[in-house]
């Protein structure tokens, strides 16, 4: 820092051999022709330097140049190796004004090109992206968008249908709970595996996820002296069905079609089903089955299917009567279901009963048989029912 600023900007002079014999030989030669060094041009500017330090440098340089003639006299008293002729270049014949006019000017240069650089470097990726990408925005990202967005949807209709379903049937459930359980209060003579196996049967197909696979079928039977409770019990239970829908469940009744034709009932059938269940309802009492004509009861294979039934998320009560008096109650089940299977073979497959056979035969009764005998469960006679009234 202490040296000299003009010294860091120049080289040291060239000497030229002849001008070094012409001084040498020539001691008169005119001290007022001067000589300059060749000054090479380096970086004049140097990081932390103002344009004081310019200024002083160029107060130096006019200083040494005005104290140049006293000191050409005092040239030829020094030896001939201490006075370094000096050359001026075409670059170093401007006035001094100029030189730092144009020094300023290049400073200026270098510290914008700087400031640029600064600018560049600490610019944002997304600032310094093509103008055109972001006025053409990815195919690719706006299909992944859209996606999302379909999937997003998807998802909370699949959530709506998770939460909202099951609480529907949940309440479905709880209801047909509720009403089983006044009817067991009421019907405190039937067996414990009616009230236990219909209403797990019949929960469970509420229960179920949907659409439900297959319609629930319950078939009730019992004798003569409960004929009166097998009709009400069987109405309650497929009204406690449908009871979170508050409709009522269809009724048909056989006994009043059996001297019908059987083409004729078997369209009627078909026709009050359908419509009852098109409409909201979603359960059926069949009352005395076994009454239908036989053929007409070919229609319950299109309800009653396994597979592939008309309407699944259904509940069908059938009711058969049977000829006897009365029903052991000792009898299990296994054993009250054959003998409403035997029971059914006679009706509708007896030759004597008139145009039977010709619609009816065993194979097609026993594909009928499957499909209805789902569980079969037995209906005592209550004491404390009265004729004509359900409890």
């Amino acid at each position: 820092m202490n040296e000299d600023p003009i010294s860091n900007l120049c080289r040291p002079p060239l000497r030229s051999p002849r001008l070094d014999s012409t001084y040498q030989t020539n001691g008169n030669t005119k001290t007022n022709e001067r000589e300059a060094t060749i000054v090479q041009q380096v970086n004049f500017f140097e990081e932390g330097e103002t344009e004081d330090d310019l200024e002083s440098s160029y107060s130096d340089i006019t200083i040494r140049a005005r104290s140049s003639d006293s000191l050409e006299s005092r040239d030829q008293d020094f030896p001939a190796h201490e006075n370094q002729p000096l050359l001026l270049t075409s670059g170093c014949q401007e006035n001094p004004q100029e030189w730092v006019d144009r020094a300023v000017r290049m400073r200026s240069r270098m510290a914008y090109n700087n400031i640029q650089k600064s600018n560049f470097g600490n610019q944002s990726p997304s600032t310094s992206r093509p103008q055109s990408a972001i006025h053409h925005p990815n195919e690719p990202s706006v299909k992944i968008k859209w996606w999302l967005l379909g999937l997003v949807a998807i998802l909370a209709v699949g959530l709506f249908w998770f939460f909202h379903t099951p609480a529907v049937e949940t309440t479905a459930v709880q209801e047909f709970q509720n009403q089983m359980k006044q009817l067991q209060s009421k019907y405190q003579s039937q067996n414990e595996k009616l009230w236990k196996r219909g209403t797990t049967f019949l929960e469970k197909h509420l229960n179920s996820s949907l659409p439900r696979p297959q319609p629930a079928i319950l078939l009730l039977t019992a004798a003569q002296d409960a004929a009166e409770v097998l009709k009400c019990l069987s109405e309650q239970i497929a009204d406690a069905y449908s009871s979170f829908r508050s409709v009522r469940a269809i009724r048909i009744d056989g006994a009043g079609k059996a001297a019908q034709d059987s083409d004729l009932v078997k369209h009627e059938v078909d026709q009050e089903l359908t419509d009852g269940f098109k409409n909201g309802q979603n359960a059926a009492v069949v009352h005395r089955f076994e009454s239908l004509p036989a053929g007409s009861t070919l229609i319950f294979y299109k309800y009653c299917d396994h597979e592939n039934a008309a309407f699944k998320d259904v509940a069908l009560v059938l009711t058969v009567l049977l000829e006897e008096k009365t029903l052991e109650a000792s009898l299990g089940l296994k054993e009250i279901e054959e003998k409403v299977r035997d029971f059914l073979k006679v009706k509708f497959t007896s030759s004597s009963t008139a145009s039977s056979y010709n619609h009816m035969d065993p194979d097609k009764l026993n594909g009928l048989w499957s499909r209805i005998s789902h569980l079969v469960l037995p209906v005592q006679p209550e004491n404390t029912l009265k004729a004509g009234s359900c409890l």
